[in-house]
């Protein structure tokens, strides 16, 4: 396993900190969370699939100096300390006011001191995935506190989860700092469906993981963690899907592929505008769709079968739903029926969608 591969399980460790405070359920507030600058060292033993990376991170201890940390060399370390690897992860800036956990022993590493937080098993390649925006579980207990008047960040996903900001990084942005985040959503590169917002808090906000936490990070490496269902919270209702479309072919980005766009009504949505595009494979077509009214869009997946007779073709298939905006945000719906009869020409489409959801 290769130094430069392992600079994939930033996202995995750099949210995986066990404990930045003490043992006690409660938070204590010897350390100025908000806005903290640290650092983290990643030092790697074993190989697949038996690989462990102790995490030390320097909250509480330091500020992470640039000068000493620009001055530290991985494999420098490394030597320093008999591991496989090593790896730097920073510098970050927490963004919780408290926090608590469980602490390990101090050290100096590379003329740094840091405290050990984490011990990180990694038993496949899948470990070191770090796909921006996909969700990765992993194994900590902590309470983080945001407190009533604090200014949060979010993202808010199709399906329904949000996510809040825990820390910012200076990664890949090293000119990231806590005043540009309001305006951070203009520079994401957000999935389709997916949504930053800012909000100050009117309550205390605390965000547990008792054994395990889901977390995120965007494509500047910020990272979040996945906020529990409102308690309370209506369970999402059953809603009878019975859409009528009309649309013509626009165009054809790519060999094969066909993108059709129009006009439909129909519940639950009313009325507005349906965008399809697919991909042909031989006697069948998958792809993606996306309605949009004013109530707000909702998008999914196809999958159908097709013939052709004469100069007509038919589809016949199932959708399903993977998202929503507005009122349908969080929107599920599986094995609807999908039909689209079609000219060869693609000019005259007529689409129906018919099934149940849940939003």
């Amino acid at each position: 396993m290769r130094v430069r591969t392992l600079g994939l399980l930033a996202m995995v460790i750099a949210v995986s900190v066990a404990a930045l405070g003490s043992a006690s359920a409660q938070p204590r507030r010897a350390i100025d969370f908000h806005d903290a600058r640290y650092c983290e060292i990643f030092e790697l033993r074993g190989a697949l699939p038996d690989v462990r990376i102790k995490v030390w991170n320097t909250i509480g201890l330091n500020r992470c100096p640039a000068a000493k940390w620009e001055a530290l060399d991985p494999a420098s370390l490394a030597a320093e300390l008999g591991a496989q690897a090593v790896i730097l992860n920073g510098p970050r800036h927490f963004l919780m006011d408290s926090a608590s956990g469980k602490t390990g022993r101090v050290r100096s590493i590379g003329g740094l001191r840091v405290r050990k937080v984490a011990t990180i098993p990694i038993t496949s390649a899948a470990d070191l995935d770090r796909t921006p925006y996909t969700e990765r579980t992993i194994g900590r207990t902590t309470t983080w506190q945001w407190d009533r008047g604090r200014r949060v960040y979010e993202l808010l996903a199709p399906d329904g989860s949000n996510y809040v900001m825990q820390s910012y990084a200076q990664i890949i942005d090293p000119e990231l700092t806590i005043g540009k985040l309001r305006r951070l959503g203009d520079r994401l590169d957000l999935p389709k469906g997916w949504r930053y917002r800012t909000r100050r808090l009117n309550r205390d906000l605390k965000l547990r993981a008792k054994g395990k936490a889901t977390i995120i990070q965007d494509d500047l490496q910020n990272t979040y963690q996945r906020l529990p269902r409102k308690r309370g919270a209506s369970p999402p209702k059953r809603h009878r899907v019975d859409v009528i479309g009309m649309t013509k072919t626009v165009g054809s980005p790519t060999p094969g592929t066909v993108v059709d766009r129009g006009t439909f009504t129909g519940p639950p949505f009313g009325s507005g505008s349906i965008d399809i595009e697919v991909i042909f494979g031989g006697p069948s077509v998958t792809g993606t769709f996306e309605i949009v009214s004013r109530r707000g869009s909702a998008f999914g997946t196809v999958a159908m079968d097709y013939t052709i007779s004469g100069s007509e073709i038919t589809f016949r298939g199932t959708a399903e739903f993977t998202g929503g905006t507005k009122k349908f945000r969080g929107i599920r719906g599986h094995d609807l029926k999908a039909y689209d009869h079609n000219m060869l020409d693609g000019q005259s489409g007529s689409v129906k969608l018919r099934g149940f959801a849940r939003y």
